[in-house]
């Protein structure tokens, strides 16, 4: 088999080719990866893996004390202390503000388009033929719901309409003049984190994310898409409501893909002619009880179902936290080599 580079499996794989060629990328958090250097001696994850992407976020947090970092619009999070890299929320900025006068008299953060050209200028300079993606989280409805909290801005889609509609429309234009600042530089594709499902259907319900969400996601995916790169998808839960929807509006790649909520098999008949799946293997349920050859196995299993016809990146459904035994992701790494 002719060995090609990361870069060209992941865009033969979402470009539906099936070349035998099996890309694969295992996020991980810093807990997790702490773990792994002081348990093996070896201080390249990242490496050891063999992960396909590189991946750099947009965020930068400023420590306000020990335990309570402020992201770059001002929300206020603390470390969960769960093996995880997200944190909770402490501090929402609107919480308590008048939605005849929130949107105007909040201070909305201008783009750091500095911080945003390093970034690109380290995704452009990569020699090592990753798939490179900028990479954008916390992004939109995640983005509002982190200004006023969860239960404001779901009370609010449905009693205060029009502040809503204001709201969205700032997050919208901040998040558009970010990707005029980066659109033009040299790597693959944009990745949104923008969680929208539960176990079951979405968190708003799917009116709800046609009426506030969906037509400023379409406007950002339309810029990406206009500039040649792919639009990837973050988003935790159930889309199956609006999955025919999420490839209209230009979805190219679709994470994280749960299989405690998907019928696989299903998802890859209806949808797998026009999306590439990321994803795949349970964080929650599986990887942290099975065994060494379990994990290989459903490596395996879930290789030879989801890569037909190309279309599938393997990986772990969300990144691996310390919970999970190191061994069971080295084998789903090897199982990759192995297959690929």
């Amino acid at each position: 088999m002719t060995d090609i580079s990361m870069r060209q499996k992941v865009i033969d794989a979402i470009n539906h080719k099936e070349t035998g060629n099996i890309p694969w990328n295992f996020e991980y958090t810093s807990y997790f990866e702490k773990k792994f250097n002081q348990t093996t001696g070896i201080d390249n994850l990242h490496d050891y893996l063999g992960n396909h992407f590189l991946r750099i976020k947009y965020k930068q947090n400023t420590k306000v004390n020990e335990t309570l970092e402020r992201d770059l619009w001002g929300v206020g999070w603390e470390d969960a202390n769960d093996g995880g890299d997200v944190g909770v929320i402490r501090f929402y900025p609107m919480k308590d503000a008048d939605p005849e006068t929130a949107v105007e008299e909040f201070g909305f953060p201008e783009v750091k388009k500095d911080f945003a050209r390093e970034i690109c200028e380290k995704l452009s300079a990569d020699e090592k033929g990753y798939f490179r993606v900028f990479s954008l989280t916390m992004w939109y409805f995640e983005r509002a719901w982190s200004l006023r909290t969860m239960e404001g801005l779901l009370t609010d889609m449905c009693a205060e309409e029009d502040f809503v509609h204001r709201l969205f429309e700032r997050i919208l234009e901040h998040h558009m003049e970010l990707l005029d600042v980066i659109l033009d530089y040299d790597y693959e594709a944009v990745y949104f984190g923008d969680d929208w499902g539960q176990q079951n259907g979405l968190i708003m319900g799917p009116n709800l994310w046609r009426k506030y969400i969906k037509p400023g996601m379409a406007k950002m995916f339309e810029k990406v898409k206009s500039k040649g790169k792919y639009v990837i998808l973050h988003s935790c839960g159930d889309l199956r409501a609006i999955m025919g929807e999420l490839i209209d509006i230009g979805v190219d790649v679709y994470n994280t893909v749960q299989p405690e909520i998907y019928d696989l098999k299903s998802l890859k008949q209806e949808y797998g002619k026009h999306l590439t799946f990321y994803g795949g293997i349970s964080t929650q349920r599986f990887l942290p009880a099975a065994s060494v050859s379990q994990c290989r196995e459903q490596a395996r299993w879930i290789l030879d179902l989801m890569a037909k016809d190309g279309g599938y990146i393997l990986s772990p459904t969300h990144a691996v936290t310390p919970d999970i035994p190191i061994e069971n992701v080295a084998a789903l790494a090897e199982a990759a080599r192995q297959y690929s």
